[in-house]
């Protein structure tokens, strides 16, 4: 499998995992069942309630925008600079509207400090705010950095600092970006041994859901439990469980999209990782062509595509 058509995979695959869940987002599994009574597998089929009627049909969220956003970033420089993507955050996150991020969000990147020491300014804000949370927004980020040929840690970390300051986020964050790693560079899953030694050196935490991804069912996870749903670690092993137990992309995407919850952020993740075992081309070819703005996240990931086959000149990347 070509190089492109698992960075194409991994770029649409999140958006499409991203504009598809949204029609199931902060649903329960039941609700989930009578309002998509044979599941939800296409766009056209996204209800049109409160929630979902102020966006249109195939359209990505605002998880998307960053991730293109911290792509671009990487393109600019040609390397994961955390510094200039806060800056391209920041100019992204006032053109926003209120209610597109949470408030937890809106305190960190609202922080005057951020542009110039954002990880001080994340840090003030947990401190004075008291905060214990761990919620997913910094994921699809982590993955990002994890598609670069080194540094992972490093990089995942001051991706993750951004905006949590959290041994949870950064734990979570660093197994997904691993694993994203090596399926892109060496095409292989990392051994589940390996992940269990990152999350007990990290945060011990999220070891319990490490395990349900690997030996558990999706139930396990309780997706649609309103006062966990946005846990960084639920979101984490979801992408994993799929991975793990699933070998055809649009059944995982189904499956995750069935239970509700935070359902964009855990079906963009699945489908992120998915795109880089299995390539663009195994990707549902219906979502693909119904998504809105196809075109500028297929460019953004071919112009990755070559900052990345230039950023380690030792590496295969089999094109």
């Amino acid at each position: 499998m070509s190089f492109s058509n698992k960075i194409n995979g991994c770029l649409i695959g999140y958006a499409i995992g991203d504009a598809l869940g949204r029609g199931t987002e902060f649903m329960t599994r039941p609700e989930a069942r009578v309002r998509y009574p044979e599941g939800l597998t296409d766009y056209d089929r996204i209800i049109r309630d409160a929630h979902r009627s102020r966006y249109r049909r195939g359209d990505y969220t605002a998880d998307t925008q960053v991730i293109l956003e911290m792509a671009e970033s990487m393109i600019e420089c040609r390397d994961v600079d955390y510094l200039h993507f806060a800056r391209r955050y920041k100019k992204w996150f006032d053109t926003q509207e209120a209610d597109e991020l949470d408030a937890h969000m809106r305190l960190v990147l609202g922080h005057p400090g951020f542009t110039d020491d954002p990880h001080a300014a994340c840090r003030h804000i947990y401190e004075r705010q008291g905060l214990y949370e761990a919620p997913n927004e910094a994921m699809g980020r982590a993955m990002l950095a994890g598609l670069w040929p080194k540094d992972i840690e490093r990089h995942v970390t001051d991706n993750c600092r951004l905006t949590h300051w959290d041994s949870r986020c950064t734990a979570s964050g660093l197994i997904i970006a691993t694993m994203a790693n090596e399926l892109l560079w060496h095409r292989r899953e990392v051994g589940f041994d390996h992940l269990i030694g990152i999350a007990a050196r990290l945060d011990k935490s999220v070891l319990p859901y490490l395990e349900t991804a690997h030996d558990g069912s999706l139930d396990d996870f309780c997706l649609d439990d309103d006062e966990t749903f946005w846990y960084v670690r639920k979101n984490m092993g979801v992408a994993l469980w799929a991975l793990w137990h699933h070998t055809d992309p649009g059944e995982a995407l189904y499956e995750v999209v069935s239970h509700g919850g935070d359902a964009n952020a855990n079906a963009s993740l699945t489908m992120a990782l998915m795109g880089l075992k299995y390539g663009r081309s195994r990707l549902p070819a219906h979502l693909i062509e119904g998504l809105l703005e196809l075109d500028v996240v297929a460019d953004t990931a071919e112009r990755l595509v070559d900052v990345l086959r230039h950023a380690d000149d030792g590496a295969d990347t089999d094109d």
